[in-house]
């Protein structure tokens, strides 16, 4: 194709191949800054979209957290409980044995 005969470096120290991607990026921000400024509408549009999209995901995530921290907070009430009762019935337990020693 097209055979150019390139230095490897340029003065010395600047390597070819970094100077032509360098001159590469540049020509490309410039192409799309001007594709972008074309497409802004739709830029504001989609920007708009993801910002709702954030804020259902931040809400719902919020819902989800006080969902949970009530069933554990249900939860260990409840284990409270039944732990309250356990403990009622071993006292209960405790005072027929000691009636039970004593009549004997």
């Amino acid at each position: 194709m097209l055979n150019f005969n390139l230095p490897s470096t340029i003065g010395g120290c600047l390597s070819t191949n970094m100077l032509l991607y360098g001159v590469g990026a540049l020509a490309g921000i410039v192409v799309l800054g001007k594709l972008l400024r074309d497409s802004r509408p739709l830029l504001v549009s989609a920007t708009k979209e993801v910002i709702a999209f954030q804020e259902w995901l931040s809400g719902n995530i919020e819902e989800g957290k006080e969902f949970w921290e009530d069933v554990v907070a249900e939860a260990k009430h409840k284990y409270k409980l039944e732990i309250e009762k356990k403990l009622e019935i071993l006292q209960k337990q405790q005072e027929i044995l000691q009636r039970i020693k004593e009549n004997l």
